[in-house]
């Protein structure tokens, strides 16, 4: 899904690493909530091989803190411009 982060900050802010804000995440939203930042740029091959290491068993999820995902702020309907 795509979140916009000016609209939806609280929610961005659990995957953000320091001042640094993900361009891309990978969510495990089951009974442990984790994820995932891919790093680097967000082009077919580099999120293709963020997917095969997925796949593939080396990925290396992060625990949610507290195990709870903030709620959206910004209504539905405001996605669909």
């Amino acid at each position: 899904m795509r979140i916009d982060t000016s609209h939806e900050p609280e929610f961005a802010s659990v995957f953000a690493d320091g001042s640094r804000k993900p361009t891309l995440v990978v969510l495990n939203p089951g009974k442990r909530k984790r994820f995932l930042t891919h790093e680097g740029p967000v082009t077919a091959e580099d999120v293709s091989a963020t997917l095969d290491k997925i796949l593939g068993g080396d990925a290396k999820f992060k625990a949610i803190k507290d195990n709870k995902l903030p709620d959206f702020t910004t209504a539905y309907e405001s996605y669909l411009q």
